[in-house]
Formats: structure tokens, C-alpha cells, sequence
């Protein structure tokens, strides 16, 4: 009953701005509001890719460009980065469509030729579609032992319902089954509800934050969990899977404001580690995921060897939406750039490429 009333009062004001006046359901108990005026501040969370769609953009002119950087002895490798790296995903397929009826080749099979290494890894990467890429990403995640929940939870948290859609479209075509179903066979409890309900893609569009009804879902929350024997689980997953990141962001300050703790130590007293980590991570994302995902890169290329396949994904992941704010992160928090770490940590062709996404 209370995740009824929760989802209907915040339909209710989200829905409302006249005046940032909002007639609110009306119910008996303490989450009743009648003609409640509700404070109201713009979302502030604003990212920016380093790479985007490319002006003035000719496909079978770039494809031109690919086949004569790979054709005849060696690869004309900073072609490749160049023409690879000076525009999006969308325009990457236009290209590999145009070379395919230009030469009657396969792009991606043409480069798994030419290339190899980690190299060639980011390369054939950043052809596919986003969706295919990110499919095989979530299969690696689930496939042998053990699954890595933070690698399904890190691209879920941030694709929308129809990107979602078509990842589990490429994941049932290219592995012949459903990425639900394999989820379901390789997690249980919380953390399989959490999972299966990010796959949903039902998080609100960003919107001006409600500061009241921040404070009443800390109240909600406080009074399912710290307040009570036993907690809600489901209550916990509702809020923390459906509010938009800033709206989430307001109610974990209201209940540190509330209730004197920060929501990381309510998770850790209320929930057992797997999911209280996986919680964690959306109120790491809400408060500032730009300095979760530098930590993520610094963590990468620190210590003994690189984690180069975390590297890969965060970068070719990252580099259209929200890159620009991870290397600010990363300078503020490290006192050394993104790019001064990667031409320290990778050499080569794969170091170039690297550095080209980012910039």
C-alpha cells in the first residue's frame, strides 16, 4: 500500500509545475497531502560526452578513408583512430553500412584482420552497435563464475527504456537467450530484484527536485527501516530504482538532515552485502557519478597491471555521455590528469586511441 501511495503522490507533483503549486492525492495516515505547495529546485546534473556526432558527416567518404588506410602493406593506424574517433556510434554504423556496399566486406571483420590486442579490442568495440557492444558486455558479467553485479548495474543505472530494450534485443539474438532469464538463473533475492527492475528502465527523466517529497521519502524509508523491526526491502528498491538521480540525490540529503546518518551507513546496518553494495552504487551515482566512475578508472591503472577490460568499457562507454565530467573528477580528486594517467599506464596504438576518446 505505501509503494502505491509513494508512486502516486510523486507522479502527482513531478506531473504539476503551475506555479510549483501541486494538488496532491489525498489519503487517510500520515502520507496523506491535500493542496500541498511543494518547494521545488531545478535538476542540476548536466553531463557531456567527448565525443559526439561528427558536422557535416559523409559516410562513404569515411569509408573511402578506412579501406585506404588498411589497404596494401601495413595499417595507417592514426587513420583509423582519426576517422574512428571524430564521430559517434550512430554515424560508426552509417560508415560500416557504406563500406559494406562500397567493398562488399564486413568493417568489423576487415579490422579483426588488421588489428589485434587491446588495440584492436577498442577498435572492434567502438564499430559495433552500442547495443551489441553492451550485451556481450552484460554476458561476460554473467557468464562463469560467479556474476560481476557491478558491471550490470553500472550500464543499466544509465540507458533508458528503449536503449535497455534493444540491448536485451541484441542479447537474445546474439546469445539465444533472454538477458532476464539469465539473470534470473544467476542471482537470487534482493539482488536479482534490483537487477531485473534497472533492466526495466523505469527511473524518472531528470525534473525539478521535489524537496518535500524528498523529505517525506527519508521519512518512508526511515520508518520501513531503522525505525521498525525488519526492513523494507521492496520499499527501498521502489525509491531507490524510480526516483531520478537528483530527486534520489535530495533524499538521501534530507535523511542525513532528518536523521543524522548518511544513507551508505542505513544501507549497511538494514541489508546484507551483496545488495546493500549494489544500493550503494546508485547513491554513489546519485550524489556525483562522475567521481564514482573516476575512482572506477583510477582504480583500473593502479597497483600491478591494468584492468584493461574495466578500462575498455568505462572509456567506450562513457565517452558520448558524461566524460568530460569524469576527467574533471579525476583531476580534482587524483591531482593528475585522466590523460596523464592513461599515457603512464598503456602505450602505443592502444594508448593513442584511449586518449583520443577522452579528448
Amino acid at each position: 500500500m505505501k509503494l502505491v501511495i509513494l508512486a502516486v503522490l510523486f507522479v502527482s507533483v513531478v506531473h504539476s509545475t503551475e506555479d510549483h503549486c501541486h494538488q496532491s492525492w489525498t489519503g487517510s495516515g500520515s502520507c496523506g497531502y491535500s493542496n500541498a505547495c511543494y518547494k521545488t529546485d531545478y535538476f542540476k546534473s548536466v553531463y557531456h560526452g567527448t565525443i559526439q556526432a561528427r558536422p557535416n558527416f559523409q559516410a562513404s567518404q569515411e569509408a573511402e578513408k578506412l579501406h585506404k588506410a588498411m589497404d596494401g602493406a601495413g595499417t595507417k593506424d592514426n587513420a583509423v583512430i582519426d576517422i574512428l574517433t571524430s564521430c559517434d556510434n550512430e554515424q560508426r554504423q552509417l560508415i560500416a553500412q557504406a563500406f559494406e556496399e562500397i567493398y562488399e566486406k564486413n568493417l568489423i571483420q576487415v579490422l579483426k584482420s588488421e588489428l589485434s590486442g587491446d588495440y584492436g579490442d577498442v577498435v572492434v568495440h567502438l564499430v559495433e552497435p552500442s547495443a551489441e557492444y553492451e550485451a556481450w558486455l552484460m554476458n561476460e558479467a554473467i557468464s562463469g563464475f560467479g556474476t560481476e553485479e557491478d558491471v550490470l548495474i553500472e550500464i543499466m543505472s544509465f540507458r533508458n527504456k528503449e536503449q535497455l530494450e534493444s540491448i536485451q534485443q541484441a542479447y537474445e539474438t546474439k546469445f539465444g537467450k533472454t538477458l532476464a532469464d539469465d539473470i534470473d538463473s544467476d542471482t537470487s533475492g534482493n539482488m536479482q530484484k534490483l537487477l531485473l527492475t534497472l533492466m526495466k528502465g523505469e527511473r524518472d527523466e531528470p525534473h525539478e527536485v521535489v524537496q518535500s517529497f524528498a523529505k517525506s521519502d527519508a521519512t518512508f524509508l526511515y520508518q520501513e527501516g531503522e525505525d521498525r523491526f525488519g526492513t523494507d526491502d521492496d520499499l527501498f528498491l521502489s525509491v531507490f530504482t524510480s526516483r531520478s538521480w537528483d530527486q534520489l540525490a535530495a533524499t538521501c540529503k534530507a535523511y542525513e538532515e532528518l536523521y543524522d546518518k548518511s544513507m551508505e551507513d542505513v544501507l549497511e546496518e538494514e541489508f546484507a552485502s551483496g545488495i546493500m553494495s549494489g544500493l550503494k552504487k546508485l547513491v554513489a551515482f546519485s550524489r556525483d557519478r562522475a567521481v564514482y566512475f573516476a575512482d572506477k578508472l583510477h582504480e583500473a591503472m593502479s597497483g600491478m597491471g591494468t584492468d584493461d577490460e574495466t578500462l575498455q568499457r568505462i572509456i567506450i562507454t562513457h565517452c558520448e555521455v558524461d566524460m568530460l565530467e569524469i576527467k574533471e573528477a579525476y583531476r580534482n580528486k587524483y591531482s593528475k590528469t585522466l590523460g596523464n594517467m592513461i599515457r603512464d599506464d598503456c602505450s602505443g596504438n592502444y594508448k593513442n586511441i584511449l586518449l583520443a576518446l577522452i579528448n
